[in-house]
């Protein structure tokens, strides 16, 4: 066998040797989509390159298979640095690059710019990550929200969720958008009033580039308060039809990519289709719970003779969380079997995106509809059949119609944008559920239904003085909402915002931003009625506000590196605070299922501040990682109004990702985390003892009094990954090893409240008390070796 796969390898290495590869592509102007006639494009640290022609085409011939940084210059604009461009034999790498105009026009004079994306707008706060950096991230599975997790500013919750906390902020503050087009969460099994998950599904095959603000938000992207994250999609193939399968050790997937007519490739589609099968991987060791996830995504690209063009998106998701009952022989199975309740989710977004070039700029009109609908339901000893033992059953709808447009404009030396937006949105709950009173328990419902009318108005325009040595960026927006006078008022939600970058010797620049930034509170929380059907929360809660001030320096070196450092500071006020529970809702949101639906007013303040800094090395002789440390704390009000750490206080997070490429196609690269434990709850142990409270809730309550009070332990992961790659004349291979937590290190977590059972599994009555349950607690663990093995073939 050893020796059969020995062969096998040699002969793959052989029919490789000897093959080549080409680039190709064209060099518009981001703001008219003209032609950039003779730019210059070359292969970034060799001789190699070539100029477009009087359209804007070139084409880069006879390249070895591998990956490639592409530097594209002309004079007046902004020079762009192509980071990992991968060249394969079996078909040629097709680009469409676009350059910016230099704010302020230096006549002949080629503008050397930084590699690092960077704006006016936002001079800090931004990073960028390429398809190749997600694909080759190690522990990250190709899932872009593990990969942002070792940036600068961010961190996470536990090793099985997707949480994306940024800067102390909670991770129901995240926006993402895709071309321009707003999607509600990138997660399979999404918290409802939150947007972590357990998976990524955005198919890191159709990502392009993805743009990540942690501030420094631009005027025409609102409602958030931590993060903006701005997936550019690719276009389809101009040439022929094309295919990549990828199998993994969770999923697997199938994309295909061409013109609709080869003959007149004016219109180009993407499309793709993923399946997990982890819950036969689950049910095979054991575990008590079976997920399942699906998801399909496409893109159509039109391109029309009179300078515009029409993209249309769309991906949804179907999600199926069921148990494994089973598995019910251990403690820890018959404490998972006892809460987790079944879950049905399935959410799609279909939106397009017309854009109309003139001669001054261009003109975008956006319009879209998300829907989103989520399923969850328990019955005591999970007896499904029996409708007698249901304990809770909660089913919502929300879909959100938008429409937005843009105009982009260069005039006198200023980029400007401005525009507006509308959405009409729904949202339906049904809500059935045993709420334990006295010695028993009643049944309370609720339905309910808003509608919700929201309008915003935002421009920004920008400057460069000083031979581009000084740029100035001023924005402002509002929003309004039709769910009460407050929401109404546009003068309530005034959001300006203002940035300033001076360089200070080439490479070196210091950079300021603040703004003032506005999101509305979780449908989950506008729409709670109480058992009379009044809508409780509509008179007393308003947008939730932010006031943020950034200051940071960066240094770029010629070797593409990037140091960073950032200083920060996030002041909030009108957050929702949920009377039932006495808790701000800032400090949830890292569980499954939703949060948010309860009485609640608009009386929590909060506070976020630290700083963070990194070393990023984009590809460079083969090298390729990033360094970053962040220290925030997070700090809401609780119910004396005084400060506590809210549950995203992570202190202090480091990470350090760094990788080689090696000949004949080796990838070696793995990353080390280390982070501060979060902050924890103690249990209300009475309380959650109470035989009519555990039967109805399946696990134990909190102590609010105490919220935060303890801390678990630092935890640390070590995760590596390596790639090897095979370029042939009709298709290449790639194989990869994946392991996340290499160590299998284990961080000891709060122990869990566990109700103490007989041999049949069923819980002991206390002796003392014929009220309570007898309890105990259990060790509570996070960290677990994941090896993943996986194939991509390209045709």
């Amino acid at each position: 066998m050893k020796t059969t796969l020995t062969l096998l390898l040699l002969l793959l290495t052989l029919a490789a040797f000897a093959q080549t590869g080409k680039i190709s592509g064209k060099v518009t102007d981001q703001l008219t989509n003209e032609p950039v006639a003779f730019a210059n494009v070359g292969i970034q640290g060799s001789t190699t390159g070539t100029i477009t022609d009087i359209d804007g085409n070139f084409v880069l011939e006879n390249l070895k298979p591998g990956v490639y940084n592409l530097q594209v210059s002309f004079v007046g604009y902004e020079t762009k640095t192509l980071f990992d461009v991968e060249v394969i034999v079996s078909k040629p790498t097709i680009l469409s690059i676009t350059l910016t105009q230099a704010a302020e026009s230096l006549g002949e004079v080629v503008i050397k710019e930084s590699p690092f994306t960077t704006s006016a707008e936002s001079p800090v706060s931004l990073k960028s990550i390429s398809a190749n950096e997600i694909e080759r991230f190690p522990g990250g599975n190709r899932d872009i929200s593990r990969v942002i997790q070792s940036l600068p500013g961010v961190s996470s919750a536990v090793s099985f969720r997707n949480d994306i906390i940024v800067r102390g902020g909670s991770p129901n503050e995240n926006r993402f958008y895709i071309d321009g087009i707003e999607i509600p969460s990138i997660n399979h099994f999404s918290t409802q009033g939150a947007s972590g998950g357990s998976n990524g599904f955005i198919n890191v095959d159709f990502i392009k580039e993805v743009d990540f603000y942690t501030g420094a938000f631009p005027a025409n992207r609102g409602n958030t308060l931590s993060s903006v994250m701005e997936f550019g999609f690719k276009e389809g193939r101009t040439d022929r039809i094309a295919s990549r399968f990828t199998l993994g050790a969770t999923e697997a997937g199938i994309s295909l990519e061409g013109p609709f007519r080869k003959k007149k490739p004016g219109t180009t589609f993407i499309a793709s289709y993923r399946r997990s099968y982890q819950q036969l991987l689950f049910k095979a060791i054991g575990l008590p719970f079976l997920p399942l996830y699906n998801d399909a995504q496409f893109k159509i690209k039109s391109t029309f003779k009179n300078k515009s063009e029409l993209i249309v998106l769309g991906l949804g998701a179907y999600d199926k969380f069921t148990l494994n009952l089973g598995a019910n022989e251990t403690e820890d199975q018959q404490y998972f079997l006892g809460f987790l309740p079944y879950f049905n989710q399935w959410n799609y977004t279909a939106g397009a995106r017309y854009r109309k070039f003139t001669d001054k700029g261009n003109y975008i009109i956006v319009a879209s509809r998300t829907q989103q609908n989520n399923e969850n339901f328990k019955y005591r000893n999970n007896d499904n059949d029996n409708p007698d033992a249901l304990i809770f059953r909660l089913i919502s709808n929300e879909s959100e119609n938008k429409l937005r447009y843009e105009q982009n404009m260069f005039v006198g030396g200023f980029k400007i944008n401005f525009g507006a937006g509308y959405e009409f949105a729904q949202y339906e709950i049904n809500s059935t559920a045993l709420v334990p009173t006295g010695s028993g328990s009643i049944t309370v419902a609720y339905n309910s239904l808003i509608n919700q009318h929201k309008g915003a108005l935002f421009g920004q325009a920008s400057r460069s003085f000083f031979k581009n040595r000084l740029a100035l960026s001023l924005g402002l927006r509002t929003d309004i909402n039709s769910y009460n006078s407050s929401m109404a008022n546009p003068l309530r939600q005034i959001s300006p915002r203002f940035s300033a970058s001076y360089t200070i010797l080439p490479g070196w620049n210091l950079s300021f931003n603040t703004g003032r930034y506005y999101q509305l509170p979780p449908n989950t929380t506008l729409s709670y009625r109480d058992s009379l059907g009044t809508l409780v929360n509509q008179n007393t809660l308003k947008y939730i506000g932010n006031t943020q001030f950034v200051i940071g320096t960066d240094y770029t070196l010629q070797s593409n590196t990037k140091f960073t450092l950032e200083g920060f500071v996030k002041l909030y006020n009108d957050y929702p605070f949920l009377l039932n529970d006495s808790i701000s809702l800032a400090n949830l949101g890292a569980t499954f299922g939703i949060v948010g639906d309860a009485p609640a007013n608009s009386e929590s303040d909060g506070r976020a501040y630290g700083f963070e800094t990194s070393i990023q090395q984009k590809l460079f002789k083969g090298f390729f990682g990033i360094a970053s440390y962040t220290f925030a704390i997070s700090e809401f009000t609780d119910k004396n109004n005084e400060y506590r750490y809210s549950s995203w206080d992570r202190r202090h997070v480091f990470s350090l990702a760094v990788g080689k490429k090696f000949k004949r196609n080796w990838d070696v690269s793995g990353r080390f985390g280390l982070a501060t434990g979060a902050p924890y709850t103690p249990y209300d142990v009475a309380t959650s003892a109470l035989i009519n409270v555990w039967d109805v809730n399946g696990e134990a309550l909190l102590e609010y009094d105490e919220l935060n009070s303890q801390r678990n332990p630092f935890g640390y992961q070590l995760d590596i990954r390596v790639d090897k790659r095979w370029y042939f004349k009709r298709w290449s291979l790639n194989l990869y090893l994946d392991i996340r937590n290499v160590t299998n290190s284990v961080t000891q977590l709060n122990p869990t409240l566990v109700v103490e059972r007989d041999d049949a599994g069923q819980p002991v009555v206390d002796p003392n008390d014929a009220t309570r349950y007898k309890t105990k607690y259990a060790a509570n663990e996070d960290g677990l070796i994941l090896p993943s093995i996986g194939v991509i073939i390209e045709l």
